[in-house]
Parts: structure tokens; sequence; C-alpha cells
């Protein structure tokens, strides 16, 4: 799946991963900066050497810089954020969910995976219609629970990363993320930290209304722009359908009653809220009411009801089918660490060295242990 030629922009996407300057590298590699930059800008090759150096220092695979220029580069990124997002972690983030988009495009095609499932009919529809549309074409009938939003992107060919960036990472001002038109055919939505079931759900969601309704889009920087509020309301409109949303709550229905609705379809407080005052079905008095006795109970931040996570396979599965599923394959296949793929798919990855070791270490000290006494 990877050329051979090495290309000096990756010494730019390795920066983009780690957060790094380009001082920051030059100094790493022993190289000046001017050169760093003629490298990155293809006026220079990427030598071999320079490829062995930087293997080694970050501990990355050797294909990791031969992985060739692609149209996921371009795609325009939408993020589910919080307004506090810092641009230096967006950066890091987007790199990281590139190279996790073209993991899966070529892992997806080559294990010989169906492409995207979704009608581009929907784009056409308001976000009611299209919810109801998508879940008659999942087979999910209109006011039925979404029992696991991850596995319904899967059966419709949208693979998903529940942690794209490592644990010690600070990237809880950023949700969800995708592009709608890098590649359509083949897309990937990932939650850029570890959310509670329930925000993570409704991100998916969200995410998917991008995917619908955003390709070629031109980008956005407001969290209140028109494209988040539509990708919001979608999101509410496919995990709480209208009709149930009518039929269990009131404008007089206590804060205590909106619990066996989030148990049931595996939503936040604040998502039944939102989409009852969307509907009209409470005021806009009401939906502030409840919000301040959400505040005064502390569940704001931290509400009542788990709601587990749901693990994707996906991936896992494609990866799967085009290796054999350990840490060297994996590496040289998909260009990334073997770790890195760990944790974008939830599954532990058997390292062949660490086995080897292993068994000479017990035959080393099966050799030198005191004989056990004889029974006999």
């Amino acid at each position: 799946m990877i050329q051979l030629l090495p290309n000096g922009r990756r010494l730019l996407a390795l920066r983009e991963l780690l957060g790094l300057t380009q001082q920051d590298l030059a100094h790493a590699l022993g190289i000046s900066q001017p050169a760093l930059s003629k490298i990155e800008k293809a006026e220079r090759p990427l030598s071999t050497e320079l490829i062995d150096r930087a293997s080694r220092h970050y501990d990355l695979p050797a294909q990791f810089f031969h992985v060739p220029p692609s149209v996921l580069e371009v795609g325009i990124p939408t993020f589910r954020k919080a307004s506090t997002a810092r641009a230096g972690d967006e950066r890091r983030i987007l790199r990281t969910y590139r190279e996790a988009a073209r993991v899966w495009a070529d892992a997806s095609e080559a294990s010989g995976y169906h492409t995207n499932q979704i009608p581009p009919s929907l784009a056409t529809l308001d976000v009611d219609a299209a919810a109801g549309k998508l879940r008659r074409i999942a087979g999910i009938d209109a006011t039925v629970p979404i029992g696991n939003m991850t596995r319904l992107l899967e059966r419709l060919g949208i693979a998903v990363i529940w942690q794209l960036t490592p644990a010690e990472d600070d990237a809880s001002a950023h949700a969800g993320i995708s592009i709608p038109a890098a590649n359509p055919t083949r897309p990937l939505i990932a939650l850029a930290s570890p959310l509670p079931g329930d925000a993570a759900r409704f991100t998916l969601a969200h995410e998917l209304a991008h995917l619908i309704w955003d390709q070629d889009t031109q980008p956005w920087t407001s969290s209140r722009s028109p494209q988040e509020k539509r990708a919001h309301d979608f999101a509410s409109a496919l995990l709480l359908p209208a009709s149930m949303i009518r039929s269990r709550v009131t404008d007089t229905l206590n804060l205590n009653g909106y619990l066996p609705i989030k148990a049931e379809y595996g939503t936040s407080l604040a998502a039944i809220i939102m989409a009852a005052k969307r509907l009209q079905v409470i005021t806009a008095q009401r939906a502030r009411s409840l919000f301040i006795q959400l505040s005064a109970r502390g569940w704001r931040t931290s509400e009542p009801i788990h709601v587990g996570e749901e693990h994707p396979r996906l991936l896992t599965q494609a990866l799967q089918r085009i290796t054999s599923w350990d840490s060297h394959s994996i590496a040289t296949t998909t260009a990334m660490p073997a770790a890195t793929i760990a944790r974008w798919t939830g599954e532990t990855i058997p390292d062949p060295e660490a086995a080897i070791i292993s068994l000479t270490h017990w035959r080393t000290h099966r050799a030198s242990a005191t004989p056990a006494p004889s029974l006999h």
C-alpha cells in the first residue's frame, strides 16, 4: 500500500503529529533549520540516513516517511469542539486524524470492504426526515432506541475511532472530527479523546451529519454556525425521535422524569431537554429552569446514569484481513507505530519480538534453576 519513494513532506507531518517546531525537529535530527525547510518543501531529497535517524529517534516505522501525497491532506475538517480549543492542539489532532483516515482508507480498500452506504439523497432532506430515512435504511423502527451508534455507522461503511490521541494529551476541548470531502467513499469519524458514553454517541451522530451535508464545504470557525446547528439538530433527531419526545415529555415533567429516557436512549439529560425545546414540547423558559436544576445538582458536569462505551470493530477487522496482526506486520503495513494502531482499535497487538525474548528468558531461567527433588 505504501510506495517506496521517500516523501520529504512527511517530516512536516511528523512535526504536526508531535507538536514540534522546525527548530525542534532540526535539532533532533542534527541538521540545520534551513535544510529541514528545503526537505519539507521537496527542494532537497529526504535521504535514507535521515529517515533512519528520524525512525530511531521517534520510534516510527521507516514506512512513515514513504507515504505518498493524498487527497486526505487537503480535505476540510469538521470539529465538534469547545470555544477554548487551542490552535496548536487542533493542528496535532488534525494530523493524527489524517493519519488514521489514511490507514482506514487503505485497509478498507485492500480488505475489500464495502464503501460508504449513505445515499446522497439524504442531503436534500431536513434533519428530521433524514434521521427517519436513515433509521429505515438501518432497519431501526422510528421510535426504537439506537442500541449501538458505533455499530450503526460501521454497517454504513463508516469507520469509528473512540480514542484518537494518547491519554496524556489534552484533547478535551475537541470532541469529534471528520473530513466529509476528503474520502467520501471510505469515511472515518473519530473522537479526539475518551468521552462519556452519552456524549460520545451524540458526537458520532453529530459528525455523521457533517458527512451527509457538508461535503465540499467551506471552513467555518464558530460553534454557532448553521452547519454546527444542523449537525446538532440531526444528532438529536436521530437519537431522540420526535414522536418519542412528544409522547413522553411535557412542559411540567420534572427533571427526574427525564432519567428513564436517558437510561433507555443513551443520551444526556441536557440533550433530551434541548430536543424537547427544539420540538417546542417545552418552552424556552422551562428549558432554562431545567438547566438551572441540572447545575444546582452538579449534573452539568457529571450526570447520573452511566451510559457505557461502545467498541468499534471495523478498522480492526479490515487490518486483520490484510496483516498477520502482530506489531511488525501492523507497523510496516500502516506506516504507523503498532501502539498507535492499538489505541485506535482498542485491541491488543501481539509483539513477536517480545515473545521471543520471553521464551529465551524462560529457557535461560530454566537451565540455571536448581533441579526439583525427584519423586522417585
